[in-house]
């Protein structure tokens, strides 16, 4: 099962085929920052960042997304700059490309949910 590695995008092109960036400046980034503001008052921490990007993913254009990056991303190990031990939407983006259905929207909502 593929699982989440930290380090920067020419540590995942370093490593192989195997392994996409997807941290910062990357396609497949978290547009939500932990320590900014939330679009809703003060600023997130890791865990409100990750499910913002979850619940994003979950909306009617999110949706689409989802699928791509399900498809593009598939058995791949994914790489963040977060460290391992904190909330990272690579979970998010592992759990769907690994255990989602192409076609099965309810599925892909409960694989959207935030950090386990």
């Amino acid at each position: 099962m593929p699982v989440r590695l930290r380090g920067a995008s020419r540590d995942a092109a370093a490593l192989s085929t195997a392994c996409a960036y997807v941290g910062p400046r990357s396609r497949y980034a978290n547009p939500f920052t932990a320590g900014f503001p939330s679009p809703l008052g003060p600023p997130m921490d890791a865990a409100e960042s990750v499910d913002l990007f979850a619940a994003t993913l979950r909306g009617p254009v999110g949706r689409h997304y989802a699928a791509r990056f399900a498809r593009a991303l598939r058995g791949l190990d994914l790489m963040c700059t977060c460290p391992l031990d904190a909330p990272c939407h690579a979970d998010v983006l592992l759990r769907l490309a690994n255990e989602a259905s192409d076609d099965s929207v309810t599925r892909t909502n409960h694989l959207l949910e935030g950090p386990r």
